[in-house]
């Protein structure tokens, strides 16, 4: 317990450093005032995680005026956890552009590079950049000096489930941190793919990777389309993207390896995949079936046959490109990307604690919906999510609406085109 009280004690003491030998110096501020976003672009919200900092150490001190129990240092971290440690996931989300963005301003200005350099003498060898990763390293931590306290208790302690209540919140803070530093590196990646991409034959579909914010890279590859022709077959090496909303194929620039064309453009609405390979008869050689699958676009309909690196990327790409499945036969779940929307017509009063209360003309996200009538969604207006039922709502135009009655004419001519061909085969069994 006494190892909590330390750490946050050196912590703050490095805060500290950072605010004497640099927030707090004017010519350093003068320097941020250039930067695009002012100092938030390096700062982020540090004010908020050294404001933190000094409140929860205070009030750690105070215990050890008096008894220090497991119970009360608890209920103090507790308290931050519940209502102050936002802070930390907002900061650690910035902290990758905060790092790519003072690094490049260090090799671009030699002035502020030189300034820095000066302010950052005499700290151990550590520079501004190791500083302003503290908070993200102090809150990785957390659950570790937890865990500490957690086995030094007994399993028989009342202690002992508010505290693995409390490891568990911490725990699921420090992803959220971690998932927001992964997300903005992503970003950051296609923002430089992008640079690198020609969009002119789908700019009718698509202009840009970043114009949406909540768009990420759900997996990539390059990977081949195979072709069959009169028993042989040819290659072609792709590049292709699967991001949050969308599937999207581009071949390399053969002159400029720098160069990506775009070629293909889809939802993910409109994708249908087929993990069973067979080689048509008139192919003799040996292929790897395992390593390759069945992908359809269906607007416009085209069909490929992808040959992914090695089996273990073919099941990826399956398991990314498949939609979610439930057991539950009277649950229907939606995809975060397809979602239908729905509009009050009534006021809905909520019955329920967990129901969504609901004013006449609110639209809601459905993602859930149960055959008894009843849907689990979220609230456009502020992300509230709960029950309702669907007798008040009725179903407005969105991208699943519009996609849905796409899919539904595509089966309509797939059907017709099958009893075509079924038609012309029993027309010439009956000629023979």
């Amino acid at each position: 317990m006494y190892e909590v009280l330390t750490s946050e004690q050196t912590y703050k003491k490095s805060l500290e450093t950072l605010e004497k030998q640099f927030i707090n110096d004017n010519l350093f501020t003068c320097y941020l005032d250039e930067f695009p976003d002012g100092p938030d672009s390096i700062l982020s919200n540090i004010h908020e995680i050294i404001s933190v900092n000094k409140r929860m150490l205070e009030e750690l001190k105070s215990l050890y005026d008096g008894k220090v129990t497991v119970e009360s240092i608890t209920g103090i971290i507790k308290s931050f956890v519940d209502h102050q440690f936002s802070s930390y996931v907002t900061y650690c989300a910035n902290t990758s552009d905060q790092q790519f963005s003072l690094s490049q301003r260090r090799l671009e200005d030699s002035d502020f590079d030189m300034f820095l350099t000066g302010r950052e003498k005499g700290l151990a060898g550590q520079n501004l950049q190791s500083f302003l990763l503290l908070p993200m390293q102090r809150i990785t931590r957390m659950p570790l000096l937890l865990n500490a306290i957690r086995k030094k208790t007994d399993d028989n302690s009342p202690d002992k489930e508010p505290l693995d209540e409390l490891h568990r919140d911490v725990a699921s803070i420090v992803n959220k941190c971690n998932e927001g530093v992964r997300q903005a590196e992503t970003r950051r990646h296609m923002a430089d793919l992008e640079k690198k991409c020609e969009f002119i034959k789908i700019k009718k579909q698509l202009t840009s990777f970043t114009d949406k914010p909540d768009r990420l890279i759900i997996k990539e590859e390059n990977v081949y389309i195979l072709k069959f022709k009169s028993g042989k077959m040819m290659g072609s090496k792709i590049n292709m993207w699967l991001f949050t909303d969308c599937l999207v194929i581009g071949l390399t620039d053969p002159k400029n390896e720098s160069k990506i064309m775009l070629t293909e453009y889809s939802p993910r609405q409109l994708i249908k995949i087929s993990p069973h390979f067979f080689p048509p008869s008139s192919y003799k050689k040996k292929l790897e079936p395992e390593r390759i699958f069945h992908l359809q676009l269906l607007s416009p309909d085209k069909k490929f046959i992808i040959q992914c690196g090695s089996a273990n990327n073919k099941a990826a790409w399956i398991e990314a490109l498949k939609k979610k499945e439930t057991e539950n036969e009277d649950e229907t779940i939606y995809e975060e990307w397809d979602v239908p929307l729905v509009q009050a017509k009534h006021h809905y009063e909520k019955i329920n604690d967990d129901d969504l209360e609901l004013a006449e003309g609110e639209i809601c996200r459905v993602l859930k919906k149960y055959t008894d009538g009843w849907c689990f969604g979220q609230r456009e207006s502020d992300g509230q999510q709960g029950w309702f039922p669907m007798t008040f709502m009725v179903e407005i135009d969105s991208d699943h609406a519009k996609y849905r009655e796409m899919i539904k004419k595509q089966k309509l001519l797939d059907k017709l085109a099958n009893d075509e061909k079924a038609a012309e085969f029993f027309s010439t069994m009956k000629k023979d």
